[in-house]
């Protein structure tokens, strides 16, 4: 606030001659400020050792504020206090730059579910991609030969719900089908579904929805997850790609039935050239490298480097995240200077020699 005050002679002219002329001055102040407001407090789950080779993160614990507050101007009394103070202080605050976008007090957590392509090269390439942002954490589950055909093998009706409960993601990332195109066999009282057969999509539909049903299952009363869904990428095994461009469409009509929670995501354009061939090079960290191994299917380490590049944006983008990772949260202006530590205590005088 901006005080005026104004002065006034106390005397009359008729005292003059029998009393000292008497003058009353108000002081004056000034001053002014801007607050931002603070950020909050985010708090992890420590994470448990999985079954995987994969280690488990955790979110870190701390606090951050963020304050930006301008000088109190001096304290002017009388009519000799500087006028100009106030417009000053207004101007350098306009004058201050603007404040640059902070990492969100608690990072977005993103879950990896999958067969091959999740337990090895690329979910784990992915995996680190995410977790070197400041704004996320990533745990991954992922489980060779696996899928939804086969829940006798591996179940991840039930692992796929586990995993959620137990990390409480924002995002789950899910990549898997290339091990489905197969006999379902009986399950939760259902009839063997034999590969090809007329009602073999309807009922692959139904593991798929069932699947995401498990996994956008919300928690504690929290939000539901929400799906990615990495539709497989173009093979080089003609029998198997056979079999994935029946299992692709279905699993993208299954996300789709999510609305808004769900999100899939077409792999194949980023591995092959205009006239819909497969790649077999790319530049990876300034070198052509060879993208797939031999069979067609897997990816060698610069493949698996190469498509979690392509996908990490995605990521990103479905997180509701800016595409570089916001400046940290400087610490508040009011929160107390570190104690500095104690100096040793000086070692004691030898002794005069006897």
């Amino acid at each position: 606030m901006i005080r005026t005050s104004l002065s006034r002679p106390c005397a009359s002219a008729l005292f003059a001659l029998a009393f000292p002329l008497l003058a009353c001055t108000e002081p004056t102040s000034k001053a002014t400020a801007l607050d931002a407001p603070q950020a909050g407090q985010a708090e992890g789950e420590p994470g448990e050792a999985s079954d995987q080779d994969e280690d488990a993160r955790a979110a870190g614990e701390g606090e951050d504020e963020a304050v930006l507050a301008a000088g109190e101007p001096g304290v002017g009394a009388g009519a000799g206090a500087d006028a100009g103070e106030p417009e000053q202080a207004i101007a350098a605050a306009e004058d201050a730059p603007p404040e640059q976008d902070v990492a969100p007090a608690e990072p977005r957590r993103v879950l990896i579910l999958g067969d091959s392509l999740a337990a090895t090269g690329f979910g784990a390439l992915l995996e680190d991609k995410l977790d070197a942002r400041p704004d996320v954490v990533c745990y991954r589950k992922g489980k060779s030969a696996s899928g939804l055909a086969r829940p006798d093998f591996f179940d991840w009706f039930d692992q796929g719900f586990r995993q959620v409960e137990f990390r409480k993601p924002d995002l789950v990332v899910v990549i898997m089908g290339g091990n489905d195109g197969q006999d379902l066999p009986p399950w939760r009282g259902s009839s063997r579904v034999r590969w090809q057969a007329e009602d073999w999509a309807e009922a692959y539909r139904g593991r798929v929805d069932d699947f995401l049903a498990r996994v956008t299952e919300p928690i504690e009363g929290g939000e539901a997850a929400q799906v990615l869904w990495l539709g497989l990428p173009k093979m080089g095994m003609r029998s198997l790609e056979r079999k994935l461009e029946l299992i692709r469409p279905i699993q993208e009509q299954a996300v789709a039935a999510l609305g808004e929670g769900g999100l899939y995501l077409d792999t194949t354009q980023f591995l092959v050239d205009e006239q819909g061939e497969l790649l077999d090079q790319a530049v990876v960290e300034g070198k052509q490298r060879e993208l797939r191994a031999e069979d067609g299917i897997h990816f060698t380490m610069s493949g698996s480097e190469y498509l979690a590049a392509q996908v990490l944006p995605e990521v990103i983008s479905a997180l509701d995240l800016p595409a570089e990772p916001a400046a940290p949260a400087e610490p508040s202006a009011e929160s107390p200077a570190p104690s500095p530590a104690p100096s040793p205590a000086p070692s004691p005088a030898p002794s005069p020699a006897e």
